[in-house]
């Protein structure tokens, strides 16, 4: 016994956009992976990768789009310097331990490698916070003012 093949309607495709024009809900996407790159990169390296979310918005949606331009540059007027920061404690950490260990002062070497872990996990946080408080209003559709930002890009 043969059944009848189910009816479909026809395929109706949705409206498009005019040609060069993305709809607005794809920048509301963009704005958001942009600030949670910007918190996963901090999270995943302590915050020297903060920077790398916005950097790849802006390369890659910021001539087309207005909006993904002045939130990615917002957020890397914000984020690069948090990078900066992040890569120079880093390196002071380092540094210092060759240093300090060689000449054999490691009660000071404790102290100082304190101070720079703990000034490290505040670039982290603030990173990863910030990073998800943008995010978040951008999935709200509203820009995020962070807290400082240096004029790197324009």
């Amino acid at each position: 016994m043969s059944y009848p093949p189910p009816q479909q309607p026809p395929y109706q495709p949705g409206p498009t956009p005019a040609p060069g024009q993305q709809p607005a809900n794809d920048d509301q996407t963009w704005r958001m992976l942009l600030t949670y790159g910007a918190a996963v990169g901090s999270f995943i390296s302590l915050g020297v990768l903060s920077a790398l979310g916005p950097l790849i918005a802006f390369l890659a949606r910021g001539k087309e789009s207005p909006a993904i331009r002045a939130e990615a540059v917002a957020a890397l007027n914000f984020f690069v310097p948090v990078s900066g920061v992040a890569v120079i404690l880093f390196v002071l950490r380092m540094c210092l331990g060759v240093i300090l260990l060689g000449a054999d002062l490691g009660v000071l070497y404790n102290v100082v490698s304190l101070v720079l872990w703990l000034a490290q996990i505040a670039v982290w946080a603030g990173g990863v916070v910030f990073g998800i408080l943008c995010g978040v209003k951008a999935g709200k559709g509203e820009r995020y003012g962070f807290p400082f930002q240096l004029s790197l890009f324009k």
